[in-house]
């Protein structure tokens, strides 16, 4: 009989490429499952699918091509920096949570803010810095661990930041 390899020997790297496929990916696994009423399992995959297009993103405006390799340290690497950036607010630019998606925004933004941005790229931006805060207020990695039902509002706002960041793929 023929041995069924590990399905993680079988993963390829992060690369803006993947990670904006699989943000599409499970954008569509969300759909599903919120037609089947599972409004948690919807949530938490719609949460994912918009982390992983605004790191994508950041990737993208930090010089990295479509198939440059984004390995852990990598990724760690740039979180580190944005820990040590202060904005505007005073804040670093990321906070020590393992999935920042207001982070990602935020560093995204601020790394953007160095080129001529014009008015609707930086109101773009601030966009996305809005969207990520209303997508954080339902949506928490923390989720596949819990039993509680989402609420239609809820899964309204996460839904509705989720096709946003999807839709603006490669304009962020």
């Amino acid at each position: 009989m023929k041995e069924i390899l590990p399905l993680a020997q079988s993963l390829a790297p992060d690369t803006i490429k993947r990670l904006e496929r699989a943000a599409e990916l499970r954008h569509d696994d969300a759909l599903v499952l919120m037609k089947n009423v599972n409004l948690l399992g919807a949530l938490y995959l719609f949460g994912h699918s918009a982390e992983m297009c605004l790191t994508a993103a950041y990737f993208r405006s930090a010089g990295c091509t479509g198939m440059t390799v984004i390995d852990r340290d990598t990724r760690r690497q740039h979180m580190t920096r944005a820990r040590t950036i202060e904005a505007e607010d005073g804040l670093p630019l990321m906070n020590s949570d393992p999935h920042p998606i207001v982070g990602w925004a935020r560093y995204l933004r601020y790394r953007r803010s160095g080129s001529n941005l014009s008015e609707s790229q930086a109101q773009r931006l601030n966009e996305a810095i809005t969207k990520a805060q209303v997508l954080y207020r339902h949506w928490r990695p923390e989720l596949r661990y819990k039993t509680v039902d989402a609420k239609a509002g809820q899964m309204s706002e996460v839904f509705s930041a989720s096709a946003w960041f999807l839709d603006q793929r490669g304009r962020l």
